[in-house]
């Protein structure tokens, strides 16, 4: 299937639902609904609020792509809740989300630093993390979600 313009939306409340039907599916799919996740599902305008953003990919009027930026009591921002329909994968959606919300991230928000967490048996989401120059801050179990096992960042 051929994709047509991507169009990149940054908190379009119309989106939300999208987003989080899209991210309840992959993590379905490779693990489990954890606490955060469920009230995603319940409650996606949480992440459009108090500092969060949702940015959105879509082509011809319907959401292909979507992630999150949520902001840390420390005030740190993690990259979230990415997550392309499976109709529109292998088109470059991801990477056009990546680099939206890097360019979001430092030339409207200001940051110059972000960090995700994530799980090895998603192998196609940390080959794109490795090649947009994300690096690995940590391996293993980790304290509050279940699924993550692995840790990274990057300077802006």
């Amino acid at each position: 299937m051929a994709v047509g313009k991507v169009d990149i939306h940054i908190d379009d409340t119309a989106a939300l639902p999208r987003f989080a039907a899209l991210n309840a599916q992959w993590i379905e799919d490779l693990h489990f609904l954890e606490e955060s996740d469920k009230l995603m599902v319940a409650q996606p305008e949480i992440y459009i609020r108090n500092g969060n953003h949702v940015i959105s990919a879509h082509i011809d009027g319907q959401v292909a792509g979507a992630v999150a930026l949520k902001k840390h009591d420390d005030g740190r921002y993690e990259l979230t809740k990415m997550a392309v329909d499976t109709d529109f994968r292998g088109h470059g959606i991801g990477q056009k989300l990546m680099t939206a919300t890097e360019d979001f991230a430092k030339n409207t928000m200001g940051l110059s630093y972000l960090f995700l967490l994530s799980n090895t048996r998603n192998e196609a989401a940390l080959r794109l993390y490795a090649r947009n120059g994300w690096t690995v801050n940590h391996e293993g179990p980790h304290p509050v979600y279940a699924r993550a096992n692995i840790g990274m960042e990057k300077h802006l």
